[in-house]
């Protein structure tokens, strides 16, 4: 890139004769800036603007359980990561003209295009190893297992771009003012497209080992669709840039580029969390109690209560049954858990519907007795698993469980 350093200085072309010294230079075909780049821009910010108004409504509504689940402030992190990688699109791929502001080349690719787009890709990473570490490994997700791999991830891409901010600009990108395009580095451009697929692998690797968690925080179908975005993603991005290295000068390449990463990357965003929110709006009570039935099947819950902040406060509601599923005592520590909630029940009638005492607690090696049928207590107006699910039922003196 040294040899157009000749043209520094010379007034920058225009029109039609801007066209013709780039179809010269380049030996390619010059498709100019119209309106159907405008489009683009207009439709990625429509995308962006629905995304952020979904994203509101999940913080809206983050304290319901299902949504609470699918790790909310990670998924918030990849849609703000969107925004700047959006941004580098319009810039890298020719979407808008390069003047003024845009011309600063090694921002927009360097800090914008490269840097976001490994921060998210780098987040979903994160995210899977999130579950795998909970449900597969079977340790918990605080301290340095939530930090390390986090701020590692971190300084791996900040040491990155810096290294790329003070190498010399004709290695990276460079504003070539005379055609008012920014010219990037071949070896810079093969590095970065290499370095994006590291963290897919990984993506992939952790899709396949979550993938047989139980049905309450499976998410079989969601990795599947991510991996298939994601993959997509790199492998048209690795395609255009090893095959037509002056894509941006085609109308039909820049905008398919800029439209499947705006397009791709929000999408992940709404499969990771839309079901939930769905069910949230049109089906909250109902999906909430199959939710944390689901949780006791499948043996989650303690796993739930302490990696995911539901554990119950020292007095803890009836209501909240579902929440704590008995397994903590007035001092929050744990003393049993016990699959069959009907035990509960059974002990609060022997105990003659008062409140637990340490008389009445089960040891961790309670034996399982099976359900009983038609139970009917004092204190209680129904002893169905109907009026388990709806406290409400029950006398005011039954709803509170020390």
């Amino acid at each position: 890139m040294a040899e157009l350093a000749v043209f520094d200085g010379l007034p920058p072309l225009e029109g039609e004769a801007r066209v013709k010294f780039l179809e010269k230079m380049l030996n390619t075909k010059v498709q100019d800036n119209d309106s159907s780049d405008t489009g683009v821009i207009i439709y990625s910010a429509i995308v962006l603007f629905l995304t952020g108004v979904f994203m509101v409504y999940v913080w809206f509504n983050r304290k319901y359980r299902p949504l609470r689940a699918k790790t909310i402030k990670l998924c918030t992190l990849m849609y703000l990561a969107t925004i700047p990688w959006a941004l580098g699109d319009f810039q890298m791929n020719g979407i808008v003209r390069i003047k003024n502001g845009w011309s600063h080349c090694r921002f927009w690719v360097v800090w914008m295009r490269i840097l976001f787009s490994f921060t998210y890709s780098a987040l979903v990473t994160l995210r899977f190893y999130v579950l795998d570490r909970i449900f597969i490994q079977g340790k918990p997700y605080k301290g340095k297992a939530l930090y390390i791999p986090a701020i590692g991830l971190f300084i791996v891409l900040l040491s990155y771009c810096l290294t790329c901010q003070f190498v010399d600009v004709y290695h990276i990108s460079y504003y070539f003012e005379y055609a008012s395009i920014c010219v990037v580095d071949d070896r810079y451009r093969y590095v970065s497209v290499g370095l994006i697929w590291v963290p897919w692998v990984a993506v992939l690797f952790f899709a396949f080992r979550i993938r047989n968690i139980q049905s309450s925080f499976n998410e079989l179908y969601e990795s599947l669709f991510t991996c298939a975005l994601g993959f997509l993603i790199l492998i048209k991005t690795t395609v255009v840039h090893a095959t037509h290295p002056y894509y941006l000068f085609a109308k039909g390449f820049r905008h398919s580029e800029t439209i499947i990463d705006v397009t791709a990357t929000n999408l992940i965003v709404w499969i990771m969390l839309g079901y939930p929110a769905y069910q949230c709006l049109f089906n909250r009570e109902n999906y909430d109690r199959e939710w944390a039935k689901k949780l006791r099947t499948d043996g989650y819950a303690n796993k739930y209560s302490a990696e995911f902040d539901s554990t119950p406060n020292e007095t803890t509601s009836y209501s909240r049954m579902n929440d704590s599923l008995f397994d903590h005592n007035k001092m929050g520590a744990k003393d049993y858990y016990d699959k069959d909630p009907l035990d509960t029940i059974r002990m609060l009638s022997a105990n003659g519907g008062g409140t637990l005492t340490s008389n009445t607690i089960p040891s961790p090696n309670s034996v399982y007795r099976p359900p009983l049928s038609n139970l009917h207590f004092d204190s209680l107006n129904d002893g169905s698993l109907d009026s388990f699910d709806n406290p409400m039922d029950a006398r005011p003196d039954f709803r509170r469980i020390l």
